[in-house]
């Protein structure tokens, strides 16, 4: 890296040269947790009838094509394939999750289906895959990192815009493509990132992964056939940062770069609803637990959380199962009445049960400026007067009570197992953790749909 390169030329030169070898053994580990999960939910995902609905949306106009599409016996065109599979993967809000201060990225969601989805259209080792994912998602979030908290807080939805950025980058690198191509690949990214956070609790939030992905194959497609672009294209004067943010720090993308990975700092999620909610689900749960609670004993729920948790999850009469997956009220009375935080409970159904309303209008929610994103400070009020408090810092799934890989399998059987059965359940999961191992990463992407999707793989070799 020379002196006077920008943080554009930088990156472009980490995800084109940067070996597998100099990766280091604890990052490569969490990129496989990552894929553990991301597979998990992206099967679990594909069921879901909005995923339904876009793949018929998608087929409407795709006659066929070489990538799976994973759950079903589909195929499509690898930007299609992308699109489909990235949005199965965060449709139940079950997606990992990196939350550190200033910003707020679900990491595998744009960069595994892109990778992927050009795997599945030549032969990529998975080691090669594994080494792009750890790139590309160094990329996404320096990028979300150097947009800063303006970026989100003006109402971007980060996962969509620096998704594009990191989709790009990895596209590109699985590609085999050279700096200067990698560079007009992550400038094609930067130019059409998207995402409004004002999606959140609609079908089309899972659009904004979908398009990152898609966006990062058709980036590095054009840039392969040497389409190049403007220079600078994250720092430039009218470049990505100084468009998206009030505060952009161009000098955190390149700060370490190589040598510290936010990978390891990537969070897991329990409960599929809003990442800021979780603090205060584990808070509810354990004290219905632990002190042997019945929802009759409850009286009422007052529940401290950050400001951005009170601003964009405090949703009093959710009406929608989306919505109710961002609103701390409903998840809050769910949590008391089950003991569980699931996607039952969240299902229309449960939204107009008259204990759960009930209860839901008797939780008070209070923003408290000291508090993080991942604490909570929950206050249960008995029928008998008395009160039983707890106070949750770092939930569980985060860097601070991380998920151990045990857990990651659980979640996965729990998720995959009513689409694949078990015994394919547990050759999917095992196929995950050695990805390392395989020579074609298509040998995974085959494992992931019910039945064997129609048609051979179109190598790059075949013309």
């Amino acid at each position: 890296m020379t002196q006077g390169d920008g943080p554009t030329s930088l990156l472009a030169r980490f995800v084109a040269e940067h070996q597998r070898e100099q990766i280091p053994e604890p990052v490569l580990h969490a990129a496989r947790r990552a894929l553990v999960d991301h597979i998990g939910v992206s099967v679990s995902g594909s069921t879901d009838d909005a995923t339904r609905r876009a793949r018929d949306a998608v087929a409407a106009g795709e006659s066929g094509g070489a990538a799976t599409v994973v759950g079903v016996s589909m195929r499509a065109s690898p930007p299609f394939a992308a699109f489909l599979n990235a949005f199965a993967s965060h449709v139940l809000d079950l997606d990992d999750v990196y939350n550190p201060p200033g910003t707020t990225v679900h990491g595998s969601c744009s960069v595994w289906p892109a990778i992927l989805a050009v795997a599945d259209t030549r032969t990529v080792a998975g080691r090669d895959a594994l080494a792009s994912f750890a790139v590309g998602f160094e990329v996404e979030t320096r990028v979300a990192h150097a947009a800063g908290q303006t970026h989100y807080d003006v109402g971007w939805h980060v996962t969509g815009t620096s998704g594009h950025v990191g989709a790009a980058a990895a596209a590109a690198r699985t590609m085999g493509l050279g700096r200067k191509e990698i560079e007009h690949a992550i400038a094609a990214g930067a130019t059409q990132a998207a995402g409004l956070r004002i999606m959140a609790g609609s079908d089309l939030k899972s659009m904004h992964p979908g398009k990152a992905a898609m966006d990062g194959v058709l980036a590095a497609t054009l840039a392969a056939q040497q389409l190049t672009s403007g220079a600078k294209a994250l720092e430039g004067d009218y470049g990505y940062l100084a468009v998206m943010s009030d505060e952009p720090a161009p000098e955190k993308i390149s700060a370490g770069l190589g040598e510290t990975w936010n990978l390891t700092s990537n969070g897991y999620k329990l409960y599929p609803s809003g990442s800021l909610t979780h603090p205060m689900i584990d808070g509810v749960i354990a004290l219905m637990t632990e002190n042997d609670l019945v929802p009759g004993d409850v009286t009422g729920i007052d529940i401290r959380v950050s400001a951005p948790a009170a601003r964009f999850t405090d949703l009093p009469q959710p009406s929608t199962p989306m919505q109710a997956k961002f609103s701390l009220r409903h998840c809050a009375a769910a949590a008391a009445i089950f003991r569980r935080l699931g996607p039952d409970e969240l299902a229309h159904a449960i939204l107009t049960r008259p204990d759960v309303v009930d209860l839901r209008d008797r939780v008070k929610v209070v923003s408290d400026p000291a508090l993080g994103k991942q604490d909570a400070d929950v206050e249960i009020t008995l029928a008998s007067g008395q009160s039983l408090a707890v106070q949750v810092r770092g939930n569980r799934g985060t860097p601070s009570a991380p998920l151990d890989d045990d857990e990651l399998d659980a979640k996965f059987r729990e998720l995959v197992g009513p689409v694949l059965g078990a015994e394919r359940t547990e050759r999917l999961l095992a196929t995950c953790w050695r990805l390392d191992e395989l020579d074609d990463v298509s040998e995974l992407l085959a494992q992931t749909v019910p039945h064997e999707a129609p048609g051979r793989r179109h190598d790059a070799s075949d013309g």
